[in-house]
């Protein structure tokens, strides 16, 4: 009996490494293609005006101690090559009268503004939002006086696109 179980462990043993190494064998082993303006969604140029879908980030929501529920909510946001700044509109929001710094990463486009005001009992000192241009996912964070970095927004966003009339 015991043969037999030392038997069926070894062909199970040779039966995964099969596996393994056809998944392997088989699994594109090509560099992934160089991030471009080219090949980003709206390139690296002009203005692009998003519309978002937001709404607060559970984790980020227990880290401040905020007890009021907020419903999701249709938002604008803007970024503009040109100036090198971008903003987005809501109640904790880089805005369009005090838009923030523009940096790109790769498919991620960053937008920061230094701050010093104190909310939800603590000091804020910046703000940031990253838009992947590849997803359209939305991550705003605040920057606190401590240290810590609290994600408090997420969400979708997606281009919008003016009809030719």
């Amino acid at each position: 009996m015991l043969k037999n179980i030392a038997i069926g462990i070894a062909i199970g043993l040779l039966v995964m490494g099969g596996i393994w190494g056809l998944v392997h064998l088989m699994g594109d082993n090509g560099t992934p293609p160089a991030l471009s303006s080219e090949s980003m969604p709206g390139g690296n140029k002009g203005v692009v005006d998003l519309i978002c879908e937001l709404e607060l980030d559970l984790d980020g929501q227990l880290a401040l101690g905020i007890k009021e529920n907020e419903p999701s909510r249709i938002t604008m946001a803007q970024i503009d090559f040109e100036k090198n700044s971008g903003w987005y509109q809501g109640r904790i929001a880089i805005s369009e009268s005090r838009a923030g710094t523009l940096s790109l990463m790769g498919s991620r486009m960053k937008i920061y503004r230094p701050a010093m005001f104190q909310r939800f009992g603590v000091m804020i000192t910046g703000e940031e939002f990253v838009v992947d241009r590849k997803t359209g996912s939305f991550v705003q964070s605040l920057s606190l006086q401590d240290g810590r970095n609290v994600k408090l927004i997420k969400g979708t966003c997606a281009k919008v696109i003016k009809p030719p009339f």
